[in-house]
């Protein structure tokens, strides 16, 4: 560190006299500047829990970066102002948590500016249940102000102006960032800190929002959905969701690989049940908030933030303890129902485990665990996501190697790498099924994908597409110690989409959503955005199979729709599709 100091300070010498008080004191000031930084968290956690902010590494180093160079560059009113900066962000942050309950987003703060008066009112109401904010921002900020405006000139400290280039990259490594990715990389996550979500929110914002036309989109006609009570003796509910897992690679619906050979084995012995099923979006950010909250239909955003009929939500009603292990950033919590978790364990709580262990750290986390009388328990897994290689290559489990040279065609390669991927799944999943076995009572296990993937049909890859491969996944059930007919509605259905396998979930969670605008044999697919004008499609189950439509704007099919009160009375017309588009309901013997 003292040769880092000398070529970025090079005055005064090592050898003067003071030089190691002065670094010293750069250093003591530098680690204190950043608690300080990071402490309106832990100081709101002190009056909510909706704040679950923890310390992550990488970004503690950030923070102490730019501290080390607010103090070395010697300009206390530039440090000042970027300090008052921050102070503005978190007010409207830490707000955002204790009133909404979830950080905010770049969305929340297009909308705030676009409702400054309805927000300023309703904060002034609401300004006895959130007082707190005020000291929580006011207390850390004030005593960093202070700091930076009364030490310097009163101790010695090592002084250069290039240090000004680090609080520099530090500002603008998230804005240049906004200008090449989409709000999904920008997301917050709920036990981020709150400057690291207010960097990611207020960057995209003001690079991609600010000074633009809000985007509108009509008003959807559709009608609330009903809850109701509906009796379930389940003691452990428990979902899977395996990012990017495909539904025709897996052996059970007619691959000729056996990728899956303990899951298949299940299924020919009758102890697992599989459906084809459908994804209610083609990203994870998109899937998981829709399949969490239950929501069938496209554009409407208040299901997602108010939650409703949120899952997490209705199994805390019926006195489930409720549990998200994900091997995932905690970035994939945004909108899912956060303030509705008892226990929340992602990869950032556990970095070097997961490094090293991949998906079986999750294996690893479910056994030390002591379950409660009831539990709700959502796993979300990595393994089929890119890069598959890394995945399972550091592992002895019993993965197939498919070849996966270099100087195989690119398509080979990867479908091959996938399949490995798989095989490996196959491993982690046949683990957690041991772990679900050994519980008691009556219990429920439902493995899907959150959508997808393309690997190299009609030249394209990944899952951001609306297309068949990323929309089709599968739908697996074990349950235990329970009634036949509790299985039943799935076994009639020849497809189960996310939608469906959420009402399912919710009535072992002793909840009963009705849906007065649902229409049989018809469902959506959304597009890579959340939020805003978005591409969707409508897939229209018939006796041949899938029909997909043609892809269309939010906005346009939202006009199209016939008012609330006629809505739900006959289904629009259906776009002519392609032979392409038309796939048969794989074999689902």
């Amino acid at each position: 560190m003292s040769g880092l100091l000398a070529a970025i300070a090079p005055a005064p010498s090592r050898h003067a006299p003071g030089w190691r008080q002065s670094t010293l004191r750069l250093l003591a000031l530098s680690t204190l500047s950043s608690l300080l930084l990071m402490a309106d968290d832990f100081i709101q956690q002190l009056f909510t829990a909706a704040n679950q902010a923890e310390l992550e590494l990488r970004f503690v180093a950030v923070v102490w970066l730019f501290s080390l160079g607010a103090w070395l560059c010697g300009m206390p009113k530039v440090v000042a102002a970027v300090l008052v900066l921050f102070a503005g962000m978190q007010l409207v942050q830490l707000s955002h948590v204790s009133f909404f309950g979830e950080p905010l987003n770049a969305a929340d703060i297009a909308s705030l500016f676009g409702d400054l008066a309805e927000v300023r009112e309703t904060g002034w109401h609401s300004l006895g249940d959130h007082w707190h904010v005020l000291p929580t921002v006011l207390l850390p900020y004030g005593l960093l102000l202070f700091l930076h405006t009364w030490l310097p000139g009163r101790i010695r400290l090592p002084h250069s102006r290039w240090a000004l280039l680090i609080i520099v990259l530090v500002l603008t490594a998230k804005p240049y960032r906004a200008t090449y990715r989409d709000m999904t990389s920008f997301m917050p996550g709920p036990t981020r800190s709150g400057l690291h979500n207010s960097f990611n929110a207020f960057s995209y914002f003001a690079v991609r929002l600010a000074f633009r036309p809000a985007e509108s989109l009509p008003p959807a006609p559709f009608l609330p959905y009903r809850l109701s009570a509906q009796p379930s003796d389940a003691r452990h509910v428990w979902l899977v969701v395996a990012d990017s897992l495909r539904l025709d690679r897996l052996p059970m619906f007619g691959y000729a690989r056996d990728t899956m050979p303990v899951l298949n084995a299940l299924h020919r012995d009758g102890r697992l049940l599989a459906r084809p099923g459908i994804a209610s979006g083609v990203a994870t950010a998109v899937s998981l908030p829709n399949l969490l909250n239950v929501v069938r239909e496209p554009g409407q955003p208040h299901l997602l933030r108010q939650q409703p009929h949120n899952l997490f939500g209705l199994a805390r009603e019926s006195g489930f303890r409720t549990h998200w292990l994900s091997a995932q950033e905690s970035k994939l919590l945004s909108h899912l129902g956060s303030r509705h978790l008892d226990v929340s364990i992602t990869r950032e709580d556990h970095p070097l485990r997961f490094l090293q262990r991949h998906d079986h750290a999750l294996i690893d986390l479910l056994g030390a665990k002591r379950w409660a009388q009831r539990n709700f328990v959502v796993l979300n897994l990595r393994t089929a996501h890119l890069p598959y290689e890394s995945n399972y290559d550091q592992h002895d489990e019993p993965v197939a190697q498919w070849p996966t040279d270099p100087g195989l065609p690119r398509a080979v390669r990867q479908a091959n790498a996938y399949d490995n991927a798989l095989r490996y799944l196959d491993d982690v999943l046949a683990e957690l099924i041991e772990q679900f076995e050994r519980l008691d009572g009556e219990r429920y296990l439902l493995i899907t994908g959150d959508h997808g993937q393309m690997l190299g049909e009609q030249g394209r890859w990944g899952h951001n597409d609306l297309t068949s491969e990323v929309a089709e996944v599968p739908v697996l059930v074990i349950a235990r110690d329970a009634p036949d007919e509790a299985l039943q509605s799935l076994r009639e259905q020849r497809w189960v989409s996310h939608y469906e396998a959420g009402l399912w979930l919710a009535e072992r969670l002793g909840r009963r959503i009705d849906n007065p605008n649902q229409r049989d044999d018809e469902y959506f697919v959304q597009g890579k955005l959340l939020f805003g004008d978005n591409q969707i499609q409508r897939v229209v189950e018939t006796a041949e199979g899938l029909r997909y439509e043609p892809p269309q704007l939010l906005s346009r099919w939202l006009r199209a729709l016939p008012a609330a009160e006629g809505f739900g009375e006959a289904p629009p017309p259906a776009a002519t599709a392609s032979a392409d588009d038309r796939r048969p309901a794989p074999d689902r013997s």
